[in-house]
This record gives structure tokens, C-alpha cells and sequence, in this order.
């Protein structure tokens, strides 16, 4: 598949997107670069390069690690602050039933 990919003057992989399959590959006048490539793995702006038509990821890089984890709300927070309540409440109710 070919792909259209922008660099900086390193060669390092700023921005990528699908290229027409009928385009030539190397350079365009347009201010990217179309390669081909086997599957579109390693694409990792910012953290890869273009070295000889091919998709170079760093080697440190773990993508998985990158990704921000999500923090809970307040209010995600006190919805679960009040279901705890509820469940102690309900296991204190069905225990004075026994």
C-alpha cells in the first residue's frame, strides 16, 4: 500500500496519510513523500523516521505507555462513593432480616 508521509529535516515522521494507489512513489511537489509499504505498523508520528522509503520506529518507543490514562471525574467519584453506600446499605438490611 502506498502512503503519503511528511518529514522534518531529520527525516523524522511528522505526519502520515493513505496515498492513491496510482501515485508514483518518492517525492512530490506538494511537500511530502509517498512510500510503499507492507502494512501500515510503526507509524508512530513524531516517533519514527524515514530512512530509504522505510518506516524506522524508535527502538525506546512504546506507543501503549504513551497514552494518557484516564482520571475519574467528581462526579465519577461520588457515583461510585454512593453505590458503596447502597451496597453497604442493602448487606446491612439483609443481614438484620436473618
Amino acid at each position: 500500500m502506498k502512503i503519503k508521509v511528511w518529514t522534518d529535516s531529520n527525516n523524522r515522521l511528522l505526519h502520515w496519510a493513505w496515498a492513491n494507489e496510482n501515485r508514483p512513489v518518492g517525492p512530490t511537489d506538494e511537500g511530502f513523500d509517498v512510500i510503499e509499504v507492507d502494512k501500515a505498523i510503526g507509524m508512530y508520528e513524531n516517533h519514527a523516521s524515514i530512512v530509504d522509503g522505510k518506516v524506522v520506529p524508535d527502538a525506546d518507543y512504546d506507543p501503549d505507555a504513551d497514552r494518557p490514562t484516564p482520571e475519574a471525574s467528581p462526579e465519577q467519584h461520588m457515583i461510585a462513593a454512593l453505590a458503596l453506600e447502597v451496597a453497604h446499605m442493602k448487606a446491612v438490611k439483609s443481614s438484620d432480616r436473618l
